[in-house]
Formats: C-alpha cells, structure tokens, sequence
C-alpha cells in the first residue's frame, strides 16, 4: 500500500487552511461586484430658493468615460447620498454632471394624481426649474475626490 508522505499532508492541508482564511477575511468579489471601480461617499443638500425639497430625484453623470453615472434621492431635508452600486455607496472619482428632477402628476384638470388607476390623461409638473433636470443646461458639477465629499448645498433658483 502506497503512504503519502508525511511532508506531502503538511502542504496540502497548509493549502487548504490558506484558501479558507484568504475566503473568510475581506471583501468577497461575486459577478456582481468583480471589476467594479473605486467610488467615493458623496453627501449633499438640495433647496430651491433656500428650502430644502424632499423626494427630488438627483443623478450623476460622470465627464470621464471611465467614470459611472450614479443617483439619490433626497429625504425630508433635502439630504442625499450618492450611490454607484449600493445604497449610499458614493460615486467614482473625478468630474460629475449634476440633474434634479422632482415632479408630480397632475390631470388634465390639474389635480394631484398620487394613483394611476387608468394609462393616459396625465402630465408632468415640474416642482423646480425644468431646466435642472438636463445636465447640460443645470450648470452643475461637483468634483468628487479620492476621500469623502460634502458637496454642500446645491441651491436651485429661478
């Protein structure tokens, strides 16, 4: 009967013990995580004439190719946090273009709709200037660095 000799069984259980320590410790890389670039934390605040606006939809688009778009929604303060992949996660670094989109349907009548219950009939109205919602004429960019960015208050106007 053939043994394995004994220094053969020191390697392969060292191997083992290294494969499980190295996949138990750090980040885990998935197919949805692998390759993804580096992002940032990015907080802010929106108003529109100096009053925080709630539930304003805002996104990011990045100047360099290399970068990725990302969005956020503010809260009742007019907060938000950026995100890439996950909630809250940031954005990648370098020079973004910023939109804020907030709307609310309305009828042909101009009441609030808050329930669709029939296709058609109803219409956006926007809430801020419509011209943030389109990141060539908001003017916006904010500059996002290798460390965690304020980016302040984003204040729109007429």
């Amino acid at each position: 009967m053939n043994r394995i000799p004994e220094s053969i069984k020191f390697v392969v259980i060292a191997a083992v013990g290294t494969v499980i320590l190295v996949g138990c410790s750090g980040k885990r890389e998935d197919k949805w995580t692998r390759g993804r670039p580096p992002v940032y934390e990015v907080t802010g605040q929106v108003t529109y004439q100096g009053k925080p606006v709630a539930d304003a939809v805002v996104t990011f688009q990045p100047v360099d190719e290399a970068g990725r778009g990302g969005s956020a929604i503010t809260d009742d303060q007019g907060y938000f946090e950026a995100q890439t992949f996950d909630p809250g996660d940031g954005l990648t670094p370098g020079t973004h273009r910023v939109a804020v989109h907030k709307v609310q349907l309305v009828d042909a009548s101009g009441n609030v709709v808050t329930e669709i219950r029939e296709p058609g009939g109803l219409r956006e109205k926007n809430l801020v200037p419509k011209k943030y919602a389109d990141f060539k004429k908001s003017g916006i960019e904010i500059t996002v660095e290798e460390t965690d960015n304020d980016v302040g208050v984003i204040d729109l106007v007429d």
